[in-house]
């Protein structure tokens, strides 16, 4: 089997003056739109048998739009333990907006980011641990499957694939509509050895 992941397509918060998204309801724009529908397209002919993607807004349009170019007749579902962090006090605010008035939260965000929680938000540790046991889940189905996600999910990801901690998070970069394509061999059980028992990453 192998497993896709698309960041979904561009909104007005993806441009200058960039705006920190996380749970935010944000549709795609025009361009994102575009993007999404060119991905679909070269998606055709991949064998996805499954599309599973973020309950966020951009995230739904994103895959309801691919669903649409493989030419529908694909399971499509909903997973919030795809979806970006709960940034909390920071969602909606311009990111020139928080680097000016929290400046030592933003160093933090951007230093140790293994660490670092959003105001009544969540840590990106947390997420990783959410979105490990999503791939988990869907990984154990057997089934090609086409993940509708966000950049910082990819990255996090990324993190956990290649080996890296959380720390190198700002090292990769993800384009909206860019597609990953997974090697899935030994992931499942790297990913069940990272994890405890009730699916919570053990310590250490």
């Amino acid at each position: 089997m192998t497993l896709y992941l698309i960041r979904h397509g561009e909104t007005d918060w993806n441009r200058e003056p960039v705006r920190c998204q996380g749970w935010a309801k944000v549709a795609l724009n025009a361009a994102g739109r575009a993007q999404v529908r060119e991905r679909g397209q070269a998606l055709r002919g991949r064998g996805i048998e499954r599309i599973v993607a973020s309950h966020l807004l951009r995230a739904r349009e994103t895959a309801q739009l691919i669903l649409e170019e493989l030419g529908g007749g694909v399971p499509l579902s909903f997973d919030p333990r795809l979806a970006e962090t709960d940034r909390g006090l920071w969602e909606t605010r311009t990111f020139a907006e928080i680097m000016a008035s929290e400046p030592d939260a933003w160093r933090a965000y951007r230093e140790h980011p293994e660490t670092f929680r959003f105001p009544d938000g969540e840590s990106l540790a947390e997420q990783q641990r959410r979105v490990l046991v999503a791939v988990l889940d869907n990984l154990r189905t057997g089934k090609t499957t086409l993940l509708v996600t966000h950049g910082g999910s990819i990255r996090l990801l990324r993190c956990f694939l290649e080996g890296r901690g959380i720390e190198t998070f700002h090292t990769s970069e993800t384009s909206n509509g860019g597609v990953d394509e997974i090697e899935t061999d030994g992931v499942a059980a790297r990913i069940e050895a990272f994890l405890g028992p009730l699916g919570e990453a053990k310590d250490g």
